[in-house]
């Protein structure tokens, strides 16, 4: 599962000139070694030549033989005899894999956005301090791998891509289950609690396959939804009424991969002006599948679906990009953008949500695909109807 990987990102690795590359951010560490780690304080130690070392605190060890790396070194926590200093312990297991003198070290130097882990409230990843105790420890010049880590996450795996099918497969149930759940008078916190609450009763041993499961909604409705844009979505105490747009934005996440999903319904028979609206988005994620493919350029996907928009009338009420990429974090590399320069490589898992914001209400689609060699595998399809009838 693992040497395929490896057999790349060594080959990046040689190209740079690294001879060990270390990561301690739990996305980069799940990306090395298979294991998500749980509080932030385990290292991947992947050398050039030679078997790859995964670091972790020993409360983590069961959880860590889940991934590929045959080499575990677990190194102990808090005791009571003195505060725990992660940096003097983490030290001491890497003084044990000195044997090489090491010139050139790839760090994640500037990885300024990280993704949350399974415990959610706190997220721990690689700074100042842990750089400063690896250049302390190997004597060596420490040089930012950021760049392409982030290039070879990019494309996807199939073990990854199934994944990533289990995240759309928790989505959908959560989505069942809030549609079971909408009605007039409902708050937009109570549904959101619903889908998040599914997420994690129903994601937790999902097909004997899925260890640790996470949801984050966000549930918006009426005047609410014109605001769905922002770079933050916010669920309020407001109460749905017939007529309303109801807008819900949805990340899933299963051992350590995400989707992320928005759907739009009215509770009610649709204006016309929200089945314009509607459609016109629908219309524009079609477009979109039609015409991707492999090598092709970031911007010009963004292009076909804002074109249409804008034939459609509605350009000046597309304020964001089209999508952007999704796996080891909600949002990663590549970025469909007017300006992006990024190329869609096969196996590339992206976002593609058009939406159009009016002053009264906001609607957008956002679906999860695959880019193929030609079109798209669309990892979530389902809950496009617009009407939610209740009468």
């Amino acid at each position: 599962m693992g040497s395929a990987r490896l057999i790349n990102i060594r080959q990046a690795m040689e190209k740079e000139g690294l001879e060990l590359l270390i990561c301690r951010n739990p996305e980069n560490v799940l990306y090395l070694t298979g294991y998500w780690p749980i509080t932030g304080w385990s290292l991947a130690f992947l050398p050039l030549e030679g078997e790859p070392v995964l670091i972790v605190p020993v409360s983590e060890l069961e959880y860590a033989k889940d991934g590929w790396v045959k080499d575990i070194r677990p190194y102990e926590g808090e005791g009571l005899n003195e505060v725990w200093n992660p940096y003097k312990v983490i030290s001491k297991a890497l003084e044990e894999l000195k044997h090489h003198k090491y010139v050139k070290i790839g760090c994640e130097l500037s990885f300024e956005t990280v993704a949350t882990n399974s415990i959610v409230g706190e997220v721990n990843y690689a700074s100042v301090p842990t750089f400063k105790m690896l250049h302390k420890v190997f004597e060596a010049e420490l040089v930012d791998a950021s760049r392409i880590i982030v290039k070879l996450r990019s494309v996807k795996s199939e073990y990854e891509i199934e994944k990533m099918k289990l995240s759309a497969k928790l989505a959908s149930l959560a989505i069942e289950k809030l549609l079971k759940n909408v009605s007039e008078g409902v708050k937009e916190s109570t549904l959101a609690s619903v889908v998040e609450a599914t997420v994690y009763s129903e994601g937790v041993g999902f097909e004997n396959k899925v260890k640790r499961a996470r949801g984050f909604a966000f549930v918006m409705s009426g005047e609410n939804t014109s605001k769905a844009w922002y770079p933050f979505n916010i669920s309020t105490d407001r109460r749905i009424r017939r007529g309303d747009v109801i807008l819900l934005e949805l990340n899933v996440c299963a051992d350590g991969y995400w989707v992320d999903i928005t759907r739009t319904w009215v509770l009610g028979k649709p204006s016309s002006e929200q089945e314009a609206i509607y459609y016109t988005v629908l219309e524009a994620q079609e477009e979109v599948y039609r015409f991707e493919y492999d090598g092709v350029e970031a911007s010009s996907v963004d292009e076909a679906a804002r074109s249409l928009i804008a034939r459609k009338g509605f350009s000046k009420f597309f304020p964001h990009r089209l999508g952007h990429g999704v796996g080891l974090r909600i949002h990663e590399a590549p970025t469909l953008h007017p300006t992006s320069r990024d190329i869609l490589r096969r196996n590339t898992t992206h976002t593609v949500e058009p939406g159009v914001y009016t002053d009264k209400f906001g609607m957008r689609l956002e679906d999860v695909v695959i880019v193929q060699d030609r079109g798209v595998k669309n990892l979530f399809e389902k809950y496009k109807t617009l009407s939610l009838k209740t009468f």
